[in-house]
């Protein structure tokens, strides 16, 4: 296996923080009505977003109404940040710090977030830090988009960096994982922790999809050469599929999801 540990790739975004933001994909709104019903947040709660990156999850959250705190260890990342929310005219407060210790006083929030982050996360620090800044009627919701690999072009990617071996599948897999669930319980703040799947569709073009994979960080680590091979692999693929990089594509996405309320709420 070709892949970086999971220690270098956790910060290997810095380094391209604006081919994040503008590649990535963000979430559906459904997802955050999800979040709100279940965590019986207010309208204008107090959300802390861990791992915050670029602030697609903060920026969603800010648009709702709700006054949110970015915690990111990564400068770069918070430097995309602030300039994104301020032209979307949005007041997120920045915080550089880790999710295992974010400095925030204790019980200062309604909810604590985290999109695509957890699982460069230590888990069982992470929960406890989880469980000590949110409030007793609060909750955590940790989130990641998964691409729906009954999508023959999702499927047929999938097979190609398997191929290469570039999959960075020891760091993620879709469905309720048993261990996610395990530490959530151990860590003694939460009820039980509720599992939910939300489908979305992402419109791109097919250059957008050629930079969507660069940003994954199990490529963006290999050694040059088997990035070089794999591009090329990678856009004789797409040509396959009768995808150019100006046609418009649409690729489907699931949310896995994890939701949990405060155990003393």
């Amino acid at each position: 296996m070709n892949v970086a540990p999971p220690s270098v790739r956790a910060r290997a975004f810095d380094a391209w923080a604006d081919e994040y933001e503008r590649f990535r994909p963000g979430y559906p709104s459904a997802l955050f009505d999800l979040i709100a019903e279940r965590l019986e947040l207010a309208a204008d709660a107090a959300v802390v977003d861990l791992g915050a990156g670029t602030g697609k999850v903060a920026r969603s959250a800010a648009a709702r109404g709700w006054r949110v705190t970015a915690v990111d260890p990564g400068e770069p990342m918070l430097e995309v940040l602030r300039r994104v929310s301020a032209a979307e005219q949005l007041e997120i407060a920045t915080v550089r710090a880790s999710a295992e210790a974010t400095r925030m006083p204790s019980a200062s929030f309604d909810a604590a977030l985290a999109g695509e982050a957890y699982h460069w996360f230590d888990a069982a620090a992470a929960l406890a830090e989880m469980g000590r800044i949110v409030r007793p009627s609060g909750g955590i919701a940790f989130f990641w988009n998964m691409v729906d690999e009954q999508s023959p072009l999702v499927a047929a990617e999938r097979e190609l960096v398997k191929r290469y071996g570039i999959d960075g599948s020891d760091v993620r897999k879709p469905g309720p994982l048993p261990e996610t669930r395990a530490a959530i319980r151990a860590a003694g703040a939460f009820d039980e922790p509720e599992f939910v799947q939300v489908p979305h569709i992402v419109p791109m073009t097919g250059a957008d999809y050629v930079g969507l994979a660069n940003t994954k960080s199990h490529l963006r680590t290999a050694p040059g050469d088997l990035q070089r091979r794999y591009g090329r692999a990678f856009e004789a693929m797409l040509v396959a599929h009768g995808i150019g990089p100006t046609d418009h594509i649409e690729v489907p996405y699931l949310v896995d999801c994890w939701i949990a309320k405060r155990s003393d709420s």
